[in-house]
């Protein structure tokens, strides 16, 4: 008696691997986004504001921001004029590029980026795992993407 599996039941094995994968990634990113979700309500915040407090860790350019955010400079400027006005970011010219302006957090706006990172730290559908675990899942969630 052979212990190979045959062609077709070795492609469903495959097949149900992948899909059951597919199925678990899915719901790790539903319960993640979730969690975003609560933790940026908590401060007021919309997702773009967030992921803009997220980014500026280091002065942007609009157009670096935009970038990073997938979305259209003019976007940007809309967030940033809300923030600016809410005295969490500011425009300072740029260093090397007299035409251009960075996107400077004050400290107001570097407080609320500290307690946000810490915000989406606690309670996070990972918590449960050490940090030797987490590490083994990026890595191979990017050796998955082909990015290891």
């Amino acid at each position: 008696m052979s212990t190979e599996l045959s062609e077709p039941t070795a492609v469903t094995a495959t097949a149900c691997g992948v899909r059951e994968i597919r199925s678990l990634v899915t719901e790790l990113t539903h319960r993640m986004d979730a969690h975003r979700r609560s933790r940026i309500a908590e401060l007021d915040l919309t997702p773009t504001q967030a992921k803009a407090l997220e980014e500026l860790g280091e002065p942007k350019t609009a157009r670096e921001l935009a970038a990073v955010l997938c979305c259209e400079p003019p976007n940007v400027t809309y967030v940033i004029d809300k923030m600016q006005k809410q005295g969490l970011v500011e425009r300072r010219p740029h260093p090397q590029d007299r035409r251009a302006k960075q996107l400077v957090l004050t400290d107001a706006g570097r407080e609320l980026r500290l307690d946000l990172l810490r915000r989406m730290a606690t309670n996070s559908p990972l918590d449960h795992m050490s940090h030797d675990e987490r590490a083994a899942l990026r890595d191979q969630l990017l050796r998955a993407l082909d990015r290891a």
